[in-house]
Order: C-alpha cells, then structure tokens, then sequence
C-alpha cells in the first residue's frame, strides 16, 4: 500500500474510541503528539473530558485493549500519551473555550468525585450556575481518598479542581445533605447526586469486627487525609480488586514486613486492573488464589484466620465463576491486621426521599440518569455500584447532558477545542521495530519508602516515538469475508484476531457446523492473521479502497 491522504469525513471509528466510555478521539490527539503537537493533543481530549491529567494517572485504559496496534506487537501506550499531553500541552483548549452567558439557572451536584465534577465542569460552561456539595473537607471523592498517591498525585488532581474553579464552579465542603427536597426548597432549580459508594462491606464472617480487622475503603481514606493507622508486620487483605491491591501496596509503604492478598477466585476473575496486579507482586506481595476466610479469632495479640480452599462452579449473578469451597480443605493462618475489600455499598441514600434499588443505590433512568423525582438525577457509582473513573466521567457527561435539555438547553456540552483535521495521511505498514515505550518508573527500593508518584512519566522524545506506532485504523478500511458454508468451527480466527473482529453464528451450516461470522467488520486492520491462520482457506481479507 502506497501513502495516500484519506479526508477527514471517510474516517471510521476504530476500537479504541468504542471502547472508551466517554468517547475521546484517540488517533487525532496520538497523531497530534506524533507531530510534536502537544497543544493540540490536550485540546483533543479536553473535547471530551475535563480530567486528562487524571486519566492520564489512574485510567483503566479500556481503549489499549481494543488498539488495532495489539494485531502486530503491543497496543499503543493510550494512557501514558494522554499524560504526556496534560503535561507537555498547553491552555490553547482554554482560548478556544466558550462558556456560555448566564441562564439564571441553579444546580447543585452532591458529591465531588469524577462524575459530580465532570457534570459540573459542563454545566458551568453551559452557563448555570453550579455549586458542588461535598460531605468531607477536601474535593474529590474517592480519586482523593481511594486513590493512593502513588497511582495519582495530589498535585495533578488539584490542578484538575483549580480548573473547575476558574471556570466558576463553587464546591463547598463540608456539607451534608440530608435530602433531594432540601435542595429544591432551597432554590436549585435541578439535583445531581453523584455521591458514590463510599463504605466497605464486611466479611459477614465471626470475628470479622475483632480488633485488628480493617475495613479497605477506610483504611485508604484514614492514609489519603494523613491519618496512616497502625499497621502490624503481617498483614492480610481480602479480595480481588483494586481496592484490595491498592490496601496491599499501602500497607507495605506502611512499614509491613509481609503482605498477603487472599482472593477466592483465580487471577482471571480478578477485577483490579493487571498492571496495579504486577507492581503489587513486584513490590513483594503475595497472591493466594482460591482461597476464603471462613473465621477470624484473636488469639495472643494476634488474628488467627480460618480458611477454606475454594474451586470454581457455575456462573453466578456477576458471569464469573461462581466459587465453592472443598470440603476438608480447611486451614489456618496468623495475621497482625487483616484488611477486607470485598465490595463497596452506598450511604445515606435512604433519607433522600428518591426511589432506591434493593441494595440502597439511586434508581435512575438509564438513557437520561432522571431518578423519579423531577428535576432530580443520578450517577456515577451511586447508580452503578463501584466502577472506573473514566466510566464516572462518561455518567458525568450523561448527567450535564440530561439536565441542560431539563433547564431549557440543547444539551449539546461538547465544543471544539482546537482546529479539525483536514485529512489523515496513511502510510505502509512498517514492522513494530521499536516496541512499546515503556514508562519510566521510580526504582523498586525508592517507591515503597513512601507515596510519591511511581510512573515519572513518557519524555517528549519518548512520546513521540510512541505516537508514532499508531497505525490509524480509523483511516484504513478493510472488507472481511468469512465463507461460513466451508467453516469447522475450529475458531483460530478468534483466537488470533485479539480485536474482536470474529464471533460464533446464531445458526448452523448443513455440515453441522456452528460457523464464525465476521461481527465488527470496522475493527478490521488488515493484519491477515486470520487468513493464515484458517485451515479451511474460508476467510478473505482485502483493502478497500
């Protein structure tokens, strides 16, 4: 394939911007960076999120695991660039930013953690004036007190709420509301709860409330407002998620001599993110898999914990393995401390005079976030239960959205931060010879000394080079033919196509076949693994022009 310029309105949407929840153009902005322009990159993502100094920190990055990259070496590093942009670009985003002239309207949003701030960010830009209520004492929610500093700098979430601030939005700490009506009697014209899922659930196990046991959700927020508890030197943390793994590597920067994450499931159902999973292990933690604690007793000083040894059966409510235990597996261990993070649950939402699930969280509309009292809305974890942020900022934009249209707005909160691209230039693929930029870290022996920063960070040069593997699916465009009448069902062409291209068809082939169908003909990046890879010669790929 020769180079040739492909305009702007023939451009797909590739698996990268599909997959991120708030829909963050991601080549543009990885090609601005592979120009060297770096301004241009942040205005792009400032498109869609007010927060990319904080994603560019602590997002899950669900765009890398659809990257058309993967199909030839690594995915690109989406998060890092995101990064490198907040920090390498400068307020051209800010230049282009119009906020729109007074409404007279009034919002109040409860809460201050993604979703709260990011409808908030856009409701003030929309022009309504907007004041942000907050119970404790400092902005941000759980980005400030589940999040350690180490994944993200408090420097880099205060500079994201500074912003808010400029922009006109009030946050008042230190509020308390008790309910939805106190909000409207008092003058809002409209009420975002975003307030989260800010307790930890208990083991619902005896001895689970004896001295030395920690609630996760607490003990993170206990470290985030300088208030590090006592910690013994073992110590073990119960459950799989990035509560559990972040309580872990806290506790070893805590002064614990051996930590231990004991998880009733195996590593694949596992939901804290595998790179907080990796540098847990680095950092020297254990991970014992399929294993629950069935009894905690004290016993001289210390926590002797029962286990049982579990193995997986049938999918439960949640489609992973539902785990049971092995009887006469039992056994027991010592602890100092035992932390549990096996869930989050909501607080206070009884009192707020608004329909509830059977587990306390808000019931609210899923396509407008509406709850059933008008003028009222909901989102973010209060709605979902414990998600991302990037998640939390795509209910942020629903919410700002819904409430623009219910005050007598478009609900258009999207603009354009810096000029659009004319046309992508598509050259031939190269082999990946470089690899994948790997981000500079702080050494082993330095990082769990204290909670400074672990990732420094991409260099300019470093991004650029990165920026420039991105092979612009949105600016290639291949046609798949899966012929299903000669298909076996041997599905290789799944197993090789790491982008979700292939799936099972609904019907059978008159040789008896469950055949593959091509699902997500847009994904396609014309790597051709497939067609090697089909022992039936039933897979065609061709380049459309």
């Amino acid at each position: 394939m020769s180079e040739k310029h492909v305009p702007k309105e023939s451009l797909s949407t590739p698996g990268c911007i599909h997959a991120c929840p708030a829909g963050i153009d991601v080549p543009r902005y990885v090609r601005c960076i592979k120009e060297g322009q770096f301004d241009e990159a942040l205005a792009v993502v400032r498109e869609r999120i007010p927060f990319p100094f904080i994603c560019g920190y602590a997002c899950y990055s669900p765009c890398e695991a659809q990257c058309g990259s993967q199909q030839f070496g690594e995915p690109i590093a989406i998060r890092a660039l995101k990064r490198a942009a907040a920090e390498m670009g400068s307020e051209l985003w800010r230049k282009n930013l119009t906020i729109a002239s007074d409404t007279g309207k009034r919002v109040t949003v409860v809460g201050s953690g993604p979703s709260g701030l990011t409808a908030a960010y856009y409701l003030a830009v929309s022009g309504h004036k907007v004041t942000v209520a907050e119970a404790l004492d400092q902005a941000g929610g759980m980005m400030r007190m589940g999040i350690p500093a180490y994944r993200l700098p408090r420097k880099a979430l205060d500079q994201e709420i500074d912003y808010l601030k400029e922009i006109g939005v009030e946050i008042k700490t230190g509020q308390c509301v008790e309910s939805a009506d106190q909000l409207l009697k008092a003058g809002s014209d409209a009420v975002y709860f975003a307030c989260g899922a800010q307790k930890g659930a208990g083991l619902g196990i005896p001895g689970d409330d004896a001295s030395g046991v920690i609630d996760g959700i607490a003990f993170l927020r206990q470290i985030n407002q300088d208030q590090s508890p006592a910690i013994g030197a073992r110590v073990a943390i119960i459950g799989g998620g990035n509560t559990a793994v972040d309580a872990g590597r806290s506790a070893i920067r805590l002064g614990a001599k051996e930590v231990t994450i004991l998880y009733r499931r195996t590593e694949a159902e596992m939901t804290a993110y595998k790179e907080e999973v990796g540098a847990a292990l680095l950092e020297g933690i254990k991970i014992e898999y399929l294993t629950a604690p069935v009894e905690i007793a004290a016993q001289n000083g210390a926590l002797e914990v029962a286990f049982t040894r579990m193995k997986l059966g049938k999918p439960d409510a949640s489609g992973r393995p539902r785990p049971v235990p092995e009887e006469g597996s039992e056994f027991k261990l010592e602890f100092e401390n035992v932390i549990t993070a096996v869930g989050q649950a909501p607080v206070g939402t009884q009192s707020l005079g608004i329909a509830l699930t059977e587990k306390d969280y808000i019931k609210a509309d899923v396509a407008t976030l509406a709850t059933d009292k008008a003028g009222v809305f909901a989102g973010g974890d209060i709605v979902t239960g414990p998600a991302s942020i990037i998640d939390a900022i795509a209910h942020g934009r629903k919410a700002a959205t819904s409430i623009d249209k219910f005050l007598g707005g478009s609900g258009v909160i999207d603009q354009k931060l810096t000029s659009p691209e004319k046309a992508v230039v598509v050259t031939p693929y190269k082999a990946d010879e470089q690899g994948r930029q790997s981000m500079s870290c702080l050494p082993l022996a330095d990082r769990t000394c204290g909670f400074d920063a672990v990732e420094i960070g991409l260099s300019e040069l470093e991004a650029i080079k990165e920026a420039k593997r991105c092979i612009c699916c949105d600016a290639r465009q291949f046609e798949v033919t899966l012929y299903g009448d000669g298909c076996k069902e041997c599905s290789y062409c799944v197993e090789v196509c790491k982008i979700g291209v292939f799936g099972p068809a609904d019907k059978f082939n008159e040789k008896g076949y469950r055949p593959m169908e091509v699902k997500h003909q847009e994904r396609c990046v014309g790597c051709l693994a497939c067609y090697y890879a089909c022992p039936d010669f039933s897979i065609d790929v061709r380049e459309v022009a």
